[in-house]
């Protein structure tokens, strides 16, 4: 298979958004549909390890652009996660006012302008990529090993409960830099690994299991979000999905994943309509569903569906909610056609 070693890296990310949507799905359902439930355990077991993998994947595609040109460096992971955080806000604020799950007793002006300093809660990881890349750049000549460090405290610390300010950049930066800040730092020893992994994986399911098992313990326990155990979970969860991935893409099963990976953007930025509709009926229904079939169901429908709605767009004008037009790219920077939100490899697609 030759073209392996690059295939495991959407089928890790794959399994995070997945992961990621599922939890997403069994937060806002649970106090709408009758209490706990067995997805509730799937949620939790990912939380120590879903976003602190999509964030070091992310960070481990910077060294392309880092040390080029500056314009293309601030086009690719500043400005383009910025124009698409400011597009989807705005259609997602009007969707949650249209359907009445707005914010009570707030208008839609207010609502957006709010959106402009705290960002909305189902799309705040775009500009938190957006500082992750701008803060690495301002850094990038300092010693790496001092930046770990400083970024490895401050997750201590946010786990702690010492850095919770209610903002989320600042308390999503202090909780997540330090993995994305490994992955750039680490990119060359992840494919390295990866690499090793694709060429003999006679041990690597039963370190995978081993992992898992350690990581549910730790949640069943409620230890998992302490700190320093937190933070090794997450980065003990980048290797072993790295590892997962690297297995799934030498038997090229759920191919599925491999599609959701590469377009884990579309997935994110849409996955809030059905939670959001889901929210709505059983608010004003007294329908009481099983919690943890209705939190799968919503998870199916916030995954397939932003696909879904992305392959009806793509050839429409509508196509500025997943392509950015030239006009809103720096002058300067490479590839000048409109680029997918959800190129994470810095290729561009032509419009």
């Amino acid at each position: 298979m030759s073209n392996t070693p690059s295939k495991w890296v959407d089928y890790s990310t794959g399994l995070c958004i997945a992961l990621f949507v599922v939890t997403q799905s069994v937060l806002a359902i649970a106090p709408l549909s009758g209490g706990a439930s067995w997805a509730h355990l799937v949620g939790a077991w990912s939380v120590p390890i879903a976003l602190p993998v999509l964030f070091a994947i992310a960070g481990m595609h910077l060294p392309r652009t880092l040390f080029g040109s500056k314009s293309t460096f601030f086009d690719r992971k500043v400005l383009r996660f910025v124009y698409f955080y400011l597009v989807w806000m705005v259609l997602q604020t009007v969707a949650l006012h249209i359907i009445g799950a707005g914010p009570q007793g707030s208008g839609l002006l207010e609502s957006l302008a709010l959106g402009l300093v705290q960002p909305v809660a189902g799309l705040w990881i775009l500009p938190l990529l957006a500082m992750f890349g701008l803060v690495t750049w301002l850094v990038r000549l300092l010693k790496p090993s001092r930046i770990l460090l400083i970024a490895a405290l401050l997750q201590i610390a946010h786990a702690a409960g010492l850095v919770q300010t209610g903002a989320l950049l600042i308390d999503g930066f202090a909780q997540y830099f330090v993995f994305f800040f490994a992955g750039y730092q680490g990119a060359g020893l992840m494919r390295q690994f990866a690499t090793r992994l694709h060429k003999r994986t006679s041990d690597v399911s039963s370190a995978i299991a081993i992992w898992a098992a350690i990581n549910t313990t730790l949640v069943i326990q409620g230890t998992a979000t302490l700190p320093v155990i937190s933070l090794i979970l997450g980065l003990a969860g980048t290797v072993s999905l790295i590892a997962l991935g690297v297995l799934l893409a030498q038997s090229e099963r759920l191919q599925v994943l491999q599609h959701m990976g590469r377009n884990h953007l579309m997935i994110y930025t849409g996955y809030f309509v059905p939670l959001a509709l889901a929210q709505g009926f059983l608010s004003a229904s007294s329908f009481a569903p099983e919690p943890g079939l209705t939190s799968l169901a919503i998870a199916i429908a916030g995954i397939t569906g932003p696909l879904a709605l992305y392959g009806l767009l793509r050839s429409t004008p509508l196509k500025v909610l997943y392509r950015r037009p030239k006009r809103f790219r720096l002058k300067g920077a490479d590839a000048p056609r409109g680029q997918l939100i959800g190129q994470s490899y810095d290729t561009a697609e032509e419009v």
